[in-house]
């Protein structure tokens, strides 16, 4: 396995253990600041490194179809059970409700399912800019709640400062939401042109 493949393997490893740490830390009722705080850094980590894999890969010329279908399921992995651990938690409710988190998995599927249907079919169908946007924004929002909740824990007196993180936290929260829901209409709008352009020349 060359090095972006092994990169890649550690992320998954880095998603799975920041799972355990949300789960056995108990991070749905905990009062220690330090756990969300350390749940979060995991997760930064995690996501961090993505840009290494692909960097290293086109670097060494060490691209492979592990690397290039391994490399987006470890980010929906680590982003879908980020949020969903969330959604597992009272105190994350008012920034990510559940609702929102079955539109947004539901998007990846959708999107994951026409890529693989028209690539299938002999087409290119590589990421969009606004699919990339969305990822960034999404491995922004998730740490940002777990920032607000270690300073909600270890700097209760701090109104404005709370005040602040809330607002913002729940403005990232959104503006990934729109760009999610943004990105998968788009997506589901170019698969259609294929299939038309595909069905036209056929039809020739």
């Amino acid at each position: 396995m060359n090095l972006p493949n092994r990169i890649t393997v550690g992320r998954l490893l880095l998603a799975l253990i920041f799972f355990a740490f949300f789960r056995f830390a108990s991070l749905a009722d905990a009062p220690e600041w330090w756990k969300p705080a350390v749940a979060g850094g995991i997760f930064v980590l995690a996501v961090a490194t993505d840009a290494l894999d692909g960097y290293y890969a086109r670097k060494l010329g060490l691209q492979t179809d592990f690397g290039r279908i391994a490399d987006p399921v470890v980010d929906k992995i680590i982003v879908a059970g980020g949020l969903i651990f969330l959604t597992a938690t009272s105190w994350a409710a008012e920034f990510v409700p559940v609702w929102m988190v079955v539109l947004i998995i539901a998007r990846e599927f959708m999107v994951s399912g026409l890529r693989g249907f028209i690539e299938a079919r002999g087409v290119a169908f590589p990421s969009r800019w606004d699919g990339k946007l969305k990822m960034i924004l999404q491995c922004i929002a998730i740490p940002l709640v777990l920032i607000w909740r270690t300073l909600d824990l270890s700097l209760p007196g701090e109104r404005t400062l709370l005040w602040l993180t809330d607002f913002t936290t729940l403005g990232v929260v959104w503006l990934t939401f729109a760009m999610t829901i943004v990105s998968g209409v788009r997506y589901v709008t170019a698969a259609a042109q294929v299939l038309r352009t595909q069905g036209e020349a056929r039809g020739s």
